[in-house]
């Protein structure tokens, strides 16, 4: 339990811990010597009860917290005249006088406690309440006449006492009459009688018999028990202490909710004997004389029979109250009713409320025909029989009252009676062929009165049942008209045909959908409306003969508009001939022809690419697979081809994706071009695209395919305002109907392990897949993934080959060309893993690592082999890597770690560097040219070179490849790509020059610069340094000039 928790029991009752503990005291005080009539004790206790009334407002914090002061004013008053009272003879040794001091306080007492009760009454009573204090005045003159009686007239005819202490000795009674009128008027109220209410009345009757038995006892010379009255006056302070410690001390303050006064048994007995006290004073004065007894005993006994007459109308005045409280409540439940069950329902419980829940009800409705319970105290309702029904109909011109037995046996059995009830039948009288009564079984005798109101309770049910039936009414006209309205401007047609199929009924909603008005339709055949397509459909419904059942079947046909036009509907045909409110067929036909069009709107893009317009895989799987079917069959074999666009990211990574979508846009138009009608042409996502080839007989039949494709994708395509070369690589799969034929699957597997291939060897070319092929796609699989690890385990090495002057042999400069050594495989050639680098995008981090091992190497040989012209370094760069945002950043940082001179590093690129933004590649090359470096143009003459293209890119050198070096068969091209570079004032290098025969050529036709296995073989650094050291002059410039060439 929480320490709040723990203070709120503590001060609920906190009241009841001090009763406890003074309780004590006070039996010690009284019977336990030596604190028996202790003064200091008994001071002490007074003075709790000041303590308790301070401590029970800081606690329960009354609203009224004057009154509450008061009280502590005028007990702290009452203790303090304890205290001279009792301290007076310890410290004077004498007794106290009268008057003294002590009256004089005693005295205050009254006004503070009656201002405060007071103020009590009046905040319980903001209005004024006539009989209340009628009542209150009753008992009060009552209790008074007793004071003055006994207490006050004879203290004002004893002699031998002064005026003061007469008046003090009159003041004493006068001011607990006064106390005890103000707590009568609290008592008698309407306001709510807590607890502390009790406590309170008990304190003041307490100080009441507790003064005028002391005044009695000195009036009379009895008084000799000191202690006796000192328990009343503590029991004074203890319960006036209570009253304020206890919670409910708030609730003496509220207001009354109720201020209707009620005269009860006990109220009407205290008030007869309030005003019998007078004669009885009187009696007993008059003991000896005979005839004033008579008179008074007459009179007491007429004002008894007067008190009791008025008891009897109270009573039946509250019997009224009761009733008209019933029939107001059943009354309210009526109104509340919302329907006809409602109304039975509030008309039994009003009934029951009325007469006892002990009664047994039942409300039934007689009609011409028949007769039920449609509800009962009992719970349901059941039919009843006829006997019954005319037994219940003679009733109709009043109430019937009757007992048990003067029921007929078969209507007891009906109505569910026991024996001994009384049976009361009240017909209600309503707008209707239906008789409702109201069927009350009493265990007793209904009164009359109780009739009289079962018979207005029965009006208010008829006018409920009136208004219930009036509102059903009302609620079915509202439904019918919505209804109508609904259907007048609902876009459904409700079509209501004949046995024959002629239209009895069309709704007006036809004019707004179909174009003709109601009068065109109705009376004629519905089919003429209808495809003829659809029409025996609706033929064979009709001649159903309600076969299809009361929950209809809904089938889909065209209606013909009036202007020709056929729209898609779905009709619900429902068979209500046997419904008499129908009498026919009812078709309800909703236009669904948006609906069907964005059906097929969205067939057409689950099986068609959203880009290009062409079968997307899902629907060349399927064109694929009903090929194969009709292949096993005999028809003409088929083949797939997978077409792969090469270097397609780069399009969307230069001029974005938008101009990658128009790319690819331009490549389906080329494929549908390229292909026969019949052919299949599919996108499969991203640049993959297939083609579905049939009637081919062999493998040159569907290479020509090829070719006639690659053909159509050579020729540039302009893209905002750029040239894009679309080359694709192909994969083609046959099927061999000698084998067995594969699934769809398989042979786009295939088909694609075909343009892997292809994609490998050569780019822009097509292969035909052999079974041989998978293994080096395998193998090709297995490299892949162990390419990652061969950057990181250090698997990588640079060889360098010398670039040398032809004739001379005067070395100007070496190339770096990366090698692989695989731990099994050995040393794999650059064509197998580079490749595999460029599509998993590692050519990023593996180009970084060749620039900076390149560039300290390049520093090392500069070092050990100074000459005026340093050596050069040439490095490969990818188009990937040229397209990397990182490439003028890696180069850069490159050069500066490694401290080589720009001018001494050659970076090589190749030709397909033009294929996609030429305006990015030219501006790209800048950049790195803006850093100092030269820039070479790698296998020169072998892609797509232009004239136009070689002077916007800032290259300082051509590298003609080695197919022109090998044949010579090539003398004039070799000659023109020479007199180009001169032309153009770049310097040209041959490469792959491995005869001496092949260097004189060249050195004939104006070549200056060459390398290759002639000269040397590419070499690891350490054979690089040894084969440098061993030929000095191959080192040696002289003193002829050194070329620009690398």
């Amino acid at each position: 339990m929480s320490f709040r928790e723990t203070c709120g029991n503590w001060r609920n009752h906190a009241w009841a811990w001090y009763l406890g503990v003074t309780g004590v005291l006070t039996a010690a005080y009284l019977f336990f010597p030596p604190l028996a009539g202790n003064g200091p004790l008994i001071n002490f206790l007074g003075l709790t009860g000041v303590v308790a009334i301070v401590a029970g407002i800081r606690i329960n914090k009354p609203k009224a917290r004057a009154a509450w002061w008061l009280f502590v004013l005028g007990q702290f008053l009452f203790f303090s005249g304890d205290l001279y009272t009792y301290s007076y003879p310890k410290l004077f040794h004498a007794d106290v006088g009268f008057p003294s001091l002590g009256d004089g306080l005693y005295l205050t007492v009254y006004p503070a406690l009656l201002a405060g009760m007071l103020l009590l009454v009046k905040r319980r009573n903001p209005r004024r309440d006539p009989a209340a204090l009628i009542d209150a005045a009753i008992l009060t003159i009552g209790v008074g006449l007793l004071s003055w009686v006994f207490l006050i007239s004879p203290n004002i005819h004893l002699s031998g006492l002064s005026w003061l202490a007469k008046s003090i000795s009159i003041a004493y009674p006068l001011g607990d009459v006064l106390l005890l009128a103000a707590a009568i008027r609290l008592a008698v109220d309407a306001g709510k009688r807590a607890p502390a209410f009790y406590l309170l009345a008990g304190s003041i009757v307490c100080l009441l018999a507790t003064d005028s038995g002391y005044n009695l006892a000195l009036l009379n010379g009895t008084y000799s028990n000191q202690l006796v009255y000192d328990a009343g006056w503590i029991l004074y302070y203890l319960f006036w202490g209570a009253a304020a410690l206890h919670p409910s001390m708030r609730a003496l303050e509220e207001p009354a909710t109720d201020l209707r006064t009620r005269l009860t048994p006990l109220r009407l007995s205290l008030l007869g004997g309030a005003c019998l006290i007078a004669p009885g004073i009187r009696f007993a004065q008059e003991l000896g004389n005979p005839d004033v007894l008579v008179l008074i005993i007459a009179s007491a006994f007429l004002f008894l029979l007067v008190v009791a007459r008025m008891a009897g109308l109270v009573r039946q005045e509250g019997r009224v109250v009761s009733r008209e409280r019933a029939l107001r409540g059943a009354g309210i439940d009526l109104v509340a009713a919302a329907s006809h069950d409602q109304v039975c329902e509030a008309a039994i419980a009003g009934v029951r409320r009325l007469l006892g829940n002990d009664q047994s009800v039942r409300l039934a409705l007689v009609g011409n025909d028949d007769a039920e319970v449609v509800a009962s105290s009992d719970g349901g309702g059941w039919q009843l029989d006829d006997s019954t029904a005319d037994w219940l109909s003679q009733t109709q011109v009043g109430s019937l009252r009757t007992s048990y037995d003067a029921v007929p046996a078969f209507v007891r059995g009906e109505l569910r009676l026991f024996a001994g009830e009384t049976v009361l039948v009240i017909p209600l009288s309503i707008r209707s062929e239906v008789q409702p009564m109201l069927v009350v079984c009493s265990p007793t005798s209904v009164q009359p009165a109780l009739v009289d109101s079962l018979e207005a309770l029965g009006a208010q049910i008829s006018l409920a049942l009136d208004g219930a039936s009036l509102a059903a009414d009302l609620h079915r006209r509202q439904s019918e008209a919505r209804f109508r309205s609904l259907v007048a401007h609902s876009s459904d047609l409700i079509t209501v045909l004949n046995a024959d199929g002629d239209v009895t009924y069309q709704s007006p909603s036809i004019e707004r959908v179909l174009g003709y008005s109601v009068a065109d339709v109705e009376g004629s055949r519905f089919d003429r409306i209808l495809s003829e397509t659809d029409r025996p459909r609706l033929r064979q419904l009709i001649a159903g003969n309600g076969s299809s059942g009361p929950d209809g079947h809904t089938f889909e046909c065209s209606l013909e508009h009036l202007d020709g036009t056929s729209l898609k509907f779905e009709v619900q045909h429902t068979d209500l001939r046997h419904d008499e409110h129908v009498r026919g067929i009812v078709l309800n036909s909703r236009d669904v022809s948006e609906r069907k069009a964005f059906e097929e709107q969205l067939a057409h893009q689950a099986f068609h690419d959203p880009v290009t317009g062409l079968a997307n895989r899902a629907l060349f799987s399927d064109r694929v697979e009903h090929a194969l079917m009709r292949a096993q069959r005999g028809f003409p074999d088929i083949a797939v081809m997978f077409i792969d666009l090469d270097d397609f990211k780069t399009v969307n990574d230069s001029l974005g994706h938008a101009a990658g979508d128009r790319v690819l846009q331009e490549v389906a138009r080329r494929l549908l071009i390229a292909v026969r009608p019949t052919d299949t042409v599919a996108r499969f996502g991203g640049d993959e695209f297939a083609v579905l080839v049939e009637g081919v007989s062999d493998s040159p039949e569907a290479a020509d395919a090829a070719a006639r494709i690659l053909q159509a994708l050579e020729i540039p395509t302009e893209i905002e305002s750029k040239q894009v070369f679309p080359r694709a690589s192909i994969g083609i799969c046959l099927v061999d109907r000698e084998i067995a034929v594969p699934d769809a699957a398989e042979l786009l597997r295939n088909a694609d392990v075909a343009m892997y291939m292809a994609k490998r060897d050569s780019k822009g070319s097509y292969r035909v897949f052999e079974p041989t092929m998978h293994e080096r796609v395998v193998e090709r699989l297995e490299l892949r993934s162990e390419l990652q690890h061969a950057i990181d385990a250090g698997e990588l090495e640079l060889h360098y080959q010398p670039v040398v002057r032809l004739q001379e042999h005067q070395i100007l400069g070496v190339e770096a060309l990366l090698r692989w050594n695989h731990p099994t495989r050995g040393t794999i050639p650059p064509l197998q893993f580079i490749p595999l680098a460029e599509e998993t995008g590692l050519i990023i981090p593996m180009g970084r690592w060749v620039l900076d091992t390149a560039c300290l190497e390049g520093v090392r040989i500069q070092n050990e082999f100074p000459r005026a012209e340093p050596l050069t370094m040439s490095v490969n760069l990818s188009v990937r890597q040229l397209q990397s945002d990182s490439i003028v950043a890696d180069v850069r940082c490159a050069l500066e770690q490694s401290g080589l001179d720009p001018s001494a590093l050659v970076l090589e690129i190749t030709e397909s560097v033009m294929m996609a933004d030429t305006d990015f590649a030219v501006q790209r090359l800048m950049d790195l040219k803006a850093l100092g470096i030269r820039l070479a143009m790698d296998d020169f003459g072998t892609g797509y070179s232009s004239l136009s293209y070689l002077s916007r890119f800032p290259v300082d050198i051509l590298k003609m490849d080695r197919s022109f070096v090998g044949s010579g068969e090539n003398v004039a091209l070799t000659s023109a790509i020479i007199a180009l570079g001169a032309s153009l004032d770049l310097d040209v290098v041959a490469e792959g020059i491995e005869l001496p025969e092949q260097e004189d050529s060249l050195h004939g036709l104006g070549c200056e610069i060459g390398q290759g296995f002639l000269f040397a073989r590419p070499m690891d650094s350490g054979a690089l340094f040894d084969f440098l050291s061993g030929r000095p002059e191959w080192t040696d410039a002289g003193s002829r000039p050194a070329s620009n060439a690398a």
